[in-house]
């Protein structure tokens, strides 16, 4: 027959094990946040409008890129391009809207509505662009490893 205290020990050891179980499954898969997600996407773009490209590149995975366009875009790409359009007058407006967001552990994907426009001499050109990514849980953050950008076409007037 097992004593108390020898029963107590066991009891106490089943517990630990148990808890760090339970904390290391939480520590591997971060709580599932849409905000947290949206909110990165949008900080790049917030950055990237203002022209801090140093920012932007922080939201970046190292090995991201974009199709955009018909084209493949690495970070160092689209940033050149970015920052080549800005010095010639144009100015970004991005915003997400519609977010829905999906998560698989430390991966989660996204789909957005981004509204915005493209502003050159002043004049705004209004545009709507149907965007994805695939973003990473690194180091506690969220990172983008991948995004795609389709542009609606401007409605025709009859």
């Amino acid at each position: 027959m097992t004593s108390k205290p020898a029963s107590r020990a066991v009891a106490a050891v089943v517990f630990a094990v148990a808890a760090s179980a339970a904390f290391a499954a939480s520590a591997a898969c971060p709580p599932a946040n849409p905000a947290a997600v949206s909110g990165t996407i949008q900080a790049m773009f917030s950055a990237l409008a203002t022209g801090d490209v140093k920012t932007a590149r922080s939201y970046f995975a190292p090995d991201f890129y974009l199709f955009d366009g018909g084209t493949r875009f690495d970070a160092d790409g689209i940033l050149a391009l970015i920052q080549t359009n800005q010095h010639a007058g144009k100015t970004y407006r991005w915003t997400v809207t519609e977010p829905q967001v999906h998560f698989a552990c430390r991966l989660a994907w996204i789909t957005y509505v981004n509204q915005g426009g493209v502003t050159v001499a002043g004049q705004e050109t209004p545009a709507t662009w149907l965007e994805s990514g695939v973003l990473r849980r690194e180091a506690g953050r969220w990172v983008i490893a991948f995004m795609q950008s389709t542009r609606v076409p401007p409605k025709a007037t009859p």
